[in-house]
């Protein structure tokens, strides 16, 4: 697959106080199978050392038939659910462009 036909995203989620170790299970639970999906080529999930109630996801897909397919699966629907009651701020998803030398 051609490099420009990767979608890739880095996901930054913030936790509502004492939300953190809810949030960070939540989004633990969505590693393996999101990991397991035919569009997925990265699924990372990653803790702010010095802002702990901050996560980034860094995920890549194949297309954006692979990220829709993504968003529809029971897994990322489950998660949906719960962002208003961990999240404290919107779900923010910063659309990435490789840049090659």
């Amino acid at each position: 697959m051609d490099v420009t036909e990767i979608i890739s995203i880095i996901a930054v989620l913030k936790a509502k106080p004492g939300k953190t170790h809810a949030l960070k299970t939540a989004l633990q639970a969505l590693l393996l199978p999101t990991r397991q999906e035919p569009g997925n080529v990265e699924y990372q999930l990653f803790q702010l050392r010095d802002t702990p109630d901050c996560f980034y996801v860094r995920e890549s897909w194949r297309g954006q038939q692979g990220l829709e397919a993504h968003i529809a699966l029971p897994h990322f629907q489950d998660f949906i659910l719960q962002m208003d009651d961990l999240l404290a701020e919107p779900l923010r998803l910063d659309y990435l462009t490789p840049v090659e030398a």
